[in-house]
């Protein structure tokens, strides 16, 4: 019973397998934007039937372990392969019309936005092949900087001086622009790091990341011409935008701004939510995550006292667009993190938490 219970819980990590299926799904069957209305306007009140994980570590068997750890792996396969099967439709279909790039653009966006989330995890592994495979998908995404830039921002933290923390008065535009400005010479310092480790030049992983991104663009101009292009392109500054946004929600008001000793705390906002752990690998339980970067996927657990979030990361970052409403969810949550971490109200089975 105990083994079955396992298996059962390991194969919800299979959601994670559904962003590049549904893309190739919506383009194959004529809706595009099946893939964005999915996982960005369905997928956040599903809340409400998964509920949130258990606060034990998991315990897996090494049979199950095993399948999870290959798991990452699979589904940058899947993401390129779905991305060729997307792009071969749309070269025989030629589709006439703005609207059919729009609802693509929008459905492209939030795939590789969880996508990057495979990537993530794969760039964060020690064998090369994996590591190589994160590179490829970021690359494929349109953000090649992922792997450095997010070694930077580990390297970093707590400090609201530096770009890698957002300041508790500050914007989620302001902070993305002031992160992005430091993005791509944090990559490019950390790359030249990285590959004279390894008695090389240059040869630091961008030479993977950013020829994938090239290629994926050159896929693009065959698919659909000028405007395939344009799409990946708008695609890609949405696809960093995230990257930025998903990092303020994570970090905002937890830097030595507002905590004061931030700084040899590591500190960031988690949430529970079962669906969510598993379309992100894990990456919300995100000061585990600090706290262990090493540590995969499926051994992560929420970290007792941490600050949690108010709700999932889709329905905070739709708020953090409106800086006000930000801050009537997120100070009190602040707040109560502030006086007493070890009480503090989940949303639960709710999309988000209104207690007070």
């Amino acid at each position: 019973m105990r083994m079955a219970r396992q298996w059962i819980e390991a194969a919800g990590y299979l959601v994670v397998l559904l962003p590049p299926i549904l893309l190739f799904a919506g383009v194959a069957y004529g809706y595009p934007s099946l893939a964005f209305v999915a996982l960005i306007v369905v997928a956040p009140f599903l809340r409400v039937v998964f509920g949130d994980v258990s606060k034990a570590p998991p315990e897996w068997s090494e049979a199950a372990a095993t399948v999870l750890h290959m798991l990452p792996n699979v589904t940058a396969a899947v993401y390129v392969a779905s991305l060729g099967g997307v792009l071969w439709r749309v070269h025989d279909s030629q589709p006439a019309g703005g609207t059919v790039y729009v609802g693509l653009g929008l459905s492209l966006w939030a795939v590789f936005t969880f996508g990057s989330c495979v990537a993530h995890e794969l760039v964060h592994r020690r064998d090369l092949n994996s590591k190589w495979l994160g590179q490829v998908l970021s690359g494929l995404i349109g953000y090649p900087l992922l792997e450095h830039e997010h070694r930077a921002h580990h390297a970093g933290g707590g400090s609201s001086a530096a770009p890698e923390w957002p300041r508790i008065d500050e914007s989620v535009w302001a902070f993305a622009a002031r992160r992005a400005r430091h993005a791509a010479r944090s990559a490019w310092e950390g790359n030249v790091e990285f590959a004279q480790r390894r008695g090389r030049r240059y040869f630091g992983g961008l030479h993977v990341a950013i020829p994938a991104t090239v290629a994926t663009a050159g896929g693009f101009v065959w698919a659909a011409g000028a405007a395939g292009v344009v799409t990946y392109a708008a695609v890609a500054v949405a696809v960093a935008w995230s990257m930025h946004a998903v990092t303020y929600v994570q970090h905002w008001g937890l830097g030595d701004d507002s905590v004061g000793d931030a700084a040899v705390r590591d500190l960031g906002w988690e949430d529970h939510c079962r669906l969510q752990a598993w379309l992100t690998l894990g990456i919300s339980f995100h000061q585990a995550h600090h706290h262990g970067n090493g540590v995969p996927f499926y051994r992560l657990a929420p970290e007792e006292g941490a600050p949690r979030q108010p709700g999932g990361y889709v329905v905070l970052l739709v708020a953090s667009l409106v800086p006000s409403l930000w801050r009537a969810l997120m100070l009190p949550a602040l707040e109560r993190w502030k006086a007493d971490p070890m009480q503090q109200g989940a949303p639960g089975r709710r999309l988000i938490c209104i207690s007070r």
